[in-house]
């Protein structure tokens, strides 16, 4: 049934992308054929940083080029990402990496860390940032964090009474710094009205000094024909600003529209830092909004410009790659393109496909499962940067075994289905076709322990696939939670009575297989082809991906027991 069910998706999915690639042959065609507007209008690629890393913001210091992205209720919080090429890029650490610098407790899902800049300027690193959805009394709002190197320390985090999100900096060429902002007016004109605003700050003290100034107001622009067509959504959700200097222009951009399909950027310039700004002719120069939800690449927006050592513009910028429609499993992506500067203002090449920056996309032709594979061996006797955990851990409940590769991890009464910290580690689901597998050592010793793997959304979005003592004995099984579940669905059983297990998840597109084995040459299937598209759904972790990871539990109960997983490999 499973299989059947997974052809016809296949098919659907198929004829999905092939319209998608007549999209694509024709967009280049009005690239050629019809001038500047298409320009707004970009062919498929490929990120650069793939899965869950959204909001990416990107500066250079000498021939180093650092992205800093979203975290939402993960921890450490904000990874940072280091390429010498804007090709390849790899995690050096994160920005808040000391539980004492980030209270996520109990931080609802999709809550969390959002929208970094960052900023490199007189051998000094800077993130500027917002944490929401804390408890009153907890931080929160809008804050400042600083590096002599950007893999760390960073310091603590300095709060700043500044009002709204998206949060960023532009050192200007007199000394003088600027904050920009975005916020909501209290005689906001519709409930999705912001505005843009600057004031100097004095780094020192992490004050704003001198008049508050708004630069942008979204009513200016709202259902009047300019810059969205006329889409209410257009001029939606102004946000995440940023100043840039070029030939005596600031130049302001900004998102708007929401994050997801209606997504869109645009550019602003003044000669006068406080404006008033003018509007780009071409605005939006980047938006997917008028292209259908099963296009490959959507949602685009939230950029970023730096310029590199040889005079050429670059812009980073998030965006979703859909799968059957409106399923969204590895979340909202960072990408990357150049930027061409034509009568003074920021175009978008007119065939992104040539970019050398960028790769040819991973996902039309289904190919099989990369034969890359990453190796947990944990060489300073610690996690390494890619493993996160689920909010901010209190106490210290695992134990890594250095070069082995392996980590024990102490059940816990905490459950992923609870806005808690659980005995859980998670990696970042990167691919469509990926693979996380482990050797599991474990018995469970009272009712109800299990420890396992799971493909993890959010509290109310997953699979877990563990081995637990139920009244009748020790089974390996399958579960998933979606939304409006009262709890824990069973797809699968079997009694299974060995202290070890080889457990492997992989995943085609959104669908799911779970494997199990006394050894890695000994595997057989529990489950094949289930579907995951529920990862994915418009309900699923909001503004997070999914992630594949270990998990022990007690559930609700206190356990001296312990998980011991090795051979760990994504």
């Amino acid at each position: 049934m499973w299989s059947m069910n997974r052809k016809l998706h296949f098919t659907a999915y198929l004829m999905t992308v092939l319209a998608a690639c007549m999209s694509i042959v024709e967009i280049q065609a009005q690239h050629k054929f019809q001038g500047d507007d298409e320009h707004r209008t970009t062919p498929l690629i490929k990120p650069v940083i793939p899965g869950f890393n959204p909001d990416p913001s990107i500066c250079r210091a000498g021939d180093d080029y650092y992205i800093v992205t979203s975290s939402n209720e993960y921890f450490p919080g904000l990874p940072v990402w280091h390429s010498r090429d804007l090709v390849a890029w790899s995690m050096i650490g994160h920005v808040l990496s000391n539980p004492a610098h980030l209270d996520l407790d109990s931080i609802p899902g999709s809550s969390g860390l959002y929208a970094p800049t960052i900023r490199y300027h007189d051998g000094l690193f800077y993130v500027v940032c917002t944490l929401t959805g804390t408890r009153p009394g907890k931080p929160r709002g809008n804050f400042i964090t600083t590096a002599r190197d950007p893999r760390g320390p960073w310091s603590a985090p300095v709060w700043m009474e500044t009002p709204g999100i998206d949060p960023s900096l532009f050192f200007d060429e007199d000394g003088k710094v600027y904050y920009q902002g975005n916020y909501t007016p209290e005689d906001k004109k519709w409930a999705r009205h912001r505005k843009i605003y600057l004031q100097e700050i004095d780094l020192k003290q992490a004050k704003l000094i001198g008049p508050k100034v708004d630069i942008l107001d979204a009513a200016d622009y709202h259902l009047k024909g300019t810059i969205d067509g006329g889409f209410e959504s257009g001029a939606d959700y102004l946000e995440a600003p940023h100043l840039y200097k070029k030939d005596g222009y600031y130049y302001l951009t900004t998102s708007h529209g929401g994050t997801f399909q209606y997504h869109a950027l645009s550019f602003w310039r003044s000669r006068n830092i406080f404006g008033p700004y003018e509007s780009n002719p071409a605005n939006p120069i980047l938006t997917h909004r008028s292209l259908p939800p099963t296009h490959p690449v959507t949602s685009t927006g939230h950029g970023d410009l730096v310029m590199d050592g040889q005079g050429q513009w670059h812009m980073t910028f998030l965006a979703r790659r859909p799968q059957d429609s409106n399923i969204h499993i590895l979340g909202r992506e960072t990408f990357l393109t150049r930027i061409e500067w034509t009568d003074g203002w920021p175009r978008l090449p007119r065939d992104l496909t040539l970019d050398p920056t960028l790769q040819d996309p991973d996902h039309i032709s289904l190919p099989k499962d990369d034969t890359s594979i990453r190796r947990t061996t944990f060489p300073k006797g610690d996690l390494s940067p890619e493993w996160t955990f689920i909010r901010t851990p209190r106490e210290k409940w695992w134990v890594v075994s250095g070069r082995k590769g392996s980590v024990t991890l102490r059940l816990r009464p905490e459950r992923i289905s609870e806005t808690t910290q659980p005995s859980w580690l998670g990696i970042r689901q990167d691919r469509f076709h990926a693979r996380i597998s482990s050797r599991m050592k474990f018995k469970p010793k009272q009712t109800n322990e299990e420890a396992g793997l799971t493909v993890f959304r959010d509290k109310d979005h997953y699979f877990k696939y563990t081995l637990i003592r139920k009244e009748d004995g020790d089974i390996l099984q399958l579960t998933s939670r979606r939304i409006g579940d009262p709890e824990d669905s069973l797809i699968a059983r079997i009694p299974y009575h060995a202290r070890k297990v080889v457990l492997r998840v992989s995943s085609s597109g959104h669908w799911y297989s779970f494997e199990y084995g006394r050894s890695g040459s000994t595997m057989r299937t529990l489950q094949k082809d289930v579907d995951g598209a529920f990862l994915g759904s418009p309900a699923a972790g909001r503004f997070t991906g999914t992630m594949m990871g270990l998990y022990a539990t007690g559930n609700g109960s206190r356990s001296g027991n312990s998980a011991y997983f090795d051979r760990i490999q994504y």
